[in-house]
C-alpha cells in the first residue's frame, strides 16, 4: 500500500513496485500510474481509510503523502491516521522522511545522529519519525529528491521556468544537500519494504551539492548557460534554514543494495536510467 500514490515519489516507488508486487495505491486529487489498484482516499476519512486497508489487507505501507505547506497538524493527523489503518491490519510501516530533520552545523548526518531540526517542516517530522519507530515502523530519510524521467516540480519551478522566462533562479551557494534521483529512491524504498523496525535509513545520494551548483548543472544539462544561475546566499535571504544537511549511508548499506547516483554521474551520461543498478 502506498499514500500519495500519485505524487513524484509515490508515483515513481508504484511504476517500480507494480513490476513486482500487488500494489495498492491511494490518491486524493491525482490518479497514480498505472499498475497498481487505485483507492481515492481522504486521509481524513478514517472509516473509509480503515476500511480500505481492511479490505486490501497490505503486507506493508509506505507513507508518502504529506503537504509541506498544509503545516504540522493536518499531517501529523493524517500519519496517525494511516498508522492506525496499518496496525488495524498488522501491516508494516515505511514512513518517508527528510534531511530537515538536523540542524545543519557539521552535515554529513549518520542514522544514529540526534534530529535536532530548525524548521517547522523538520519539527513535524521529526515528530513523527518518534512516533513511527515507538510503534516499530522503519524510518527512510532522503534528501532534495530530483529526476529527469520525469522532471521533478522543484527542477521545473526552481530551474527551468526562471530560466525559460528569463529570469534567475534564486538557489543558493551556502546550503549543501545530497540529491537524490527519484529512481534510485524508489528502487530503495521497495528494498527497504522488506525489512522490519525499528530502524532509520537514509535513502539519499552520495554527492554533496549546494543548491547552486546543482542548479547550474541542471541548467547546462537543458540546454542553458549555466552563468544565468547567479549565486544567492541564505544567510542573508534565509538564515533560518539548516546549512548543511547531508546525508551519509553507513547502517543502510547493511541492509539496502541500491547503489544511489549523484547528479555529476546522471547528468554527465545524459540523462536518469530508470532502472538503479545493485
Amino acid at each position: 500500500m502506498i499514500t500519495g500514490a500519485s505524487g513524484y515519489v509515490g508515483g515513481r516507488l508504484v511504476e517500480r513496485a507494480a513490476t513486482e508486487l500487488d500494489v495498492h495505491a491511494l490518491w486524493r486529487s491525482t490518479e497514480p500510474p498505472a499498475g497498481a489498484r487505485a483507492h481515492r482516499v481522504d486521509l481524513d476519512d478514517v472509516a473509509t481509510l480503515q476500511a480500505t486497508f481492511s479490505a486490501a489487507r497490505p503486507e506493508v505501507v509506505v507513507h508518502a503523502a504529506y503537504d509541506m505547506a498544509a503545516g504540522a497538524e493536518p499531517n501529523l493527523r493524517w500519519t496517525r491516521n494511516v498508522m492506525s489503518a496499518a496496525n488495524l491490519v498488522g501491516a508494516r510501516l515505511l514512513f518517508l522522511s527528510s534531511d530537515m530533520v538536523f540542524d545543519g552545523t557539521r552535515g554529513w548526518y549518520r542514522e544514529a545522529d540526534e534530529p535536532r531540526p530548525l524548521t517547522a517542516y523538520g519539527v513535524w517530522k521529526a515528530q513523527l519519525e518518534r512516533e513511527v519507530l515507538a510503534a516499530g515502523g522503519v524510518v527512510a530519510r532522503t534528501a532534495l529528491v530530483w529526476g529527469l524521467a520525469p522532471v521533478s516540480d522543484n527542477v521545473a519551478k526552481l530551474v527551468l521556468e526562471p530560466l525559460k522566462n528569463g529570469r534567475a533562479p534564486r538557489l543558493f551557494e551556502d546550503e549543501w544537500r545530497t540529491p537524490t534521483e527519484v529512481h534510485d529512491l524508489a528502487c530503495g524504498l521497495l528494498e527497504a519494504c522488506g525489512l522490519r523496525g525499528p530502524r532509520i535509513l537514509h535513502l539519499a545520494g552520495p554527492e554533496r551539492l549546494s543548491r547552486l551548483e546543482l542548479g547550474r548543472m541542471l541548467a547546462r544539462h537543458h540546454g542553458y548557460d549555466p552563468t544565468r544561475v547567479p549565486p544567492f546566499r541564505r544567510a542573508e535571504i534565509a538564515p533560518d534554514r539548516p546549512r548543511d544537511v547531508s546525508l551519509v549511508m553507513e547502517t543502510t548499506r547493511e541492509v539496502v543494495s541500491t547503489r544511489f547516483r549523484g547528479p555529476s554521474e546522471i547528468l554527465s551520461s545524459g540523462g536518469a536510467a530508470k532502472e538503479p543498478q545493485r
